[in-house]
C-alpha cells in the first residue's frame, strides 16, 4: 500500500547506501477471485525484479536494476487522467512484444552515495515513487491504484505516474535534509524527454469515447514530450500518551509539452499537460487515516475545446489487530468533457451537453498475514459509474472477492 508504512521504507531505503548482497531478487504474487454481479471473474498479478550492484573505492554504490511484470488489468501506456475517463495516453507501461501482459517494467542503471541517488534508464518516475494515497490492506484489491478491478468499472486514481515506464532520469538528494531537524524530508525530480507516438489501441482505453467516420479513435496520435515532475515526502511526528502519533505528506507535480502530430486536429485541441496530486497519512497506534486528492487538465486547451478536466480524490481507513488487518475506502473520481470535443471538431455538430463521467467506489475489507510474505484476506467492492447514454449509461456493480499474495 502506497501508505505511510511503505513510504517510511522507502526513505530508509534511500539513506542506506550499504547492502550484503551483491545481487538481490525480489517479488510477489498476488491471485485474486471472486464474483462481480454473479460472474466469476479472477486475475493474476506478478512481479520480478532483479538488482545488483558493486561498490568502488570510495564507497560510491553503482548498481542496475530490471523487473518484469505479468499485468492483463495495466493498459499498455498510461492515461491522462482515470483509466476510463481519459483522451489520450503518456508513457509506456514497460516494453513487450505484440502487447503481451508479460512485460519488462523497468530497466536502469544507478548511483548512489552523499549526493543522493541518480536513475537513468526506464523506470517510474519520482512523482510515482514518492506518492502517498489512502492506506490499504491489500495488494491487488483498491479504491485507487489498484491492480486487479473486477468490476471492470473503477476510475479513481491520484497517483501521478503520467510517465509511466518511459526512459528518464531521476535525481533523489539525500533522505533526511538539514540532518533531520524539521523532520523526515525527501526529494525528487525526473525528466522523460519524449515518449514514442501511440497507436489506435494504445491510446483508446477500454469503454472509450467517439471514433471518427473512417472508423479511428479522434486523436489518435496525441502525443508528450519534455515530461518534468517534482515530488516530495514528508514524514514526522510526536509521542502522544502510550503510541506514536505520526504523518506521512506526499505532493508532486508533472508537466509535459504537448508534441503536434500529423493530424491538424491536434493543434487546434491540445495543450501542455499538467497534473498535481497531494496525498497525507496519520498513523496513532494500530489505527491509520489517510487519502490523497489529484487533478489534471488531461492534455486538452480549454479555450478551445471547454471543460476537460479530471478530479479524483480517495480516503480509507486501516486497524491492525495482530496478524489481523481491516480496512474501509472510498475513491471518487469526476471526468469533465465537452461533447463538441468529441464529435464536433469532427462532424461539425454543436452538441450543447458535456459527456461528463462520475465515478464512486466503496470497498471493506479484512486480511490475515499469515507470516513469511503471505497474506489472505476477503473484500466486498460497490462501484457507480455515472455516464451519459453515449458512453453506455449508469452502471452500478458489486464485487466480492478473496486475495491472497506472497512477497518475497
Amino acid at each position: 500500500m502506497r501508505a505511510l508504512l511503505a513510504s517510511t521504507v522507502l526513505l530508509a531505503a534511500s539513506s542506506a547506501f550499504a547492502q550484503d548482497d551483491p545481487i538481490v531478487v525480489e517479488g510477489d504474487l498476488v491471485a485474486t477471485t471472486g464474483l462481480a454481479d454473479d460472474e466469476l471473474v479472477g486475475d493474476v498479478d506478478a512481479r520480478l525484479s532483479v538488482r545488483g550492484t558493486t561498490f568502488t573505492a570510495s564507497g560510491l554504490e553503482l548498481g542496475a536494476e530490471a523487473g518484469i511484470r505479468f499485468d492483463e488489468d495495466r493498459l499498455d501506456r498510461q492515461v491522462l487522467g482515470g483509466r476510463y475517463s481519459s483522451l489520450g495516453a503518456g508513457g509506456t507501461r514497460g516494453f513487450s512484444l505484440d502487447g503481451s501482459d508479460l512485460f519488462v517494467d523497468r530497466a536502469f542503471l544507478f548511483a548512489r552515495g552523499g549526493f543522493g541517488s541518480l536513475s537513468v534508464g526506464a523506470h517510474e518516475g519520482a512523482a510515482a515513487k514518492l506518492a502517498v494515497t489512502s492506506p490499504n490492506i491489500f495488494r491487488a484489491l483498491g479504491v485507487n491504484d489498484w491492480r486487479a478491478d473486477p468490476t471492470g468499472l473503477n476510475d479513481v486514481h491520484t497517483v501521478n505516474d503520467f510517465s509511466g515506464s518511459a526512459a528518464k532520469i531521476t535525481y533523489m538528494p539525500p533522505a533526511g535534509l538539514f540532518g533531520g531537524v524539521i523532520g523526515n524530508l525527501q526529494l525528487g525530480i525526473s525528466y522523460a524527454p519524449q515518449f514514442r507516438t501511440c497507436g489506435i489501441e494504445e491510446c483508446a482505453p477500454e469503454g472509450g469515447f467517439a471514433v471518427s467516420p473512417d472508423g479511428r479513435v479522434l486523436l489518435q496520435e496525441q502525443r508528450w514530450r519534455d515530461v518534468s515532475e517534482a515530488a516530495l515526502y514528508y514524514e514526522n511526528g510526536f509521542r502522544l500518551g502510550g503510541d506514536r502519533l505520526s504523518f506521512g505528506l506526499g505532493a508532486s507535480f508533472v508537466h509535459a509539452d504537448e508534441e503536434n502530430g500529423d493530424a491538424s486536429i491536434q493543434e487546434i485541441l491540445l495543450d501542455d499537460y499538467q497534473a498535481v496530486s497531494l496525498g497525507l497519512n496519520v498513523a496513532y497506534g494500530d489505527l491509520t487515516i489517510g487519502g490523497s486528492v489529484k487533478t489534471t487538465n488531461t492534455g486538452i486547451d480549454e479555450d478551445v475545446a471547454g471543460p476537460s478536466d479530471y478530479l479524483a480524490f480517495d480516503a480509507g481507513i486501516t486497524y491492525t489487530a495482530g496478524d489481523w488487518r481491516m480496512m474501509l475506502g472510498y475513491g471518487q473520481a469526476d471526468a469533465e468533457r465537452d461533447a463538441s470535443l468529441l464529435i464536433g471538431p469532427q462532424l461539425n455538430v454543436d452538441l450543447p451537453f458535456a459527456l461528463d463521467r462520475k465515478t464512486q467506489t466503496t470497498q471493506a475489507g479484512v486480511a490475515y498475514v499469515l507470516g513469511r510474505g503471505i497474506t489472505l484476506g476477503a473484500a466486498a467492492q460497490f462501484v457507480d459509474s455515472d455516464r451519459p447514454g453515449l458512453l453506455g449509461g449508469q452502471e452500478d456493480t458489486t464485487a466480492v472477492m478473496l486475495e491472497s499474495s506472497i512477497r518475497f
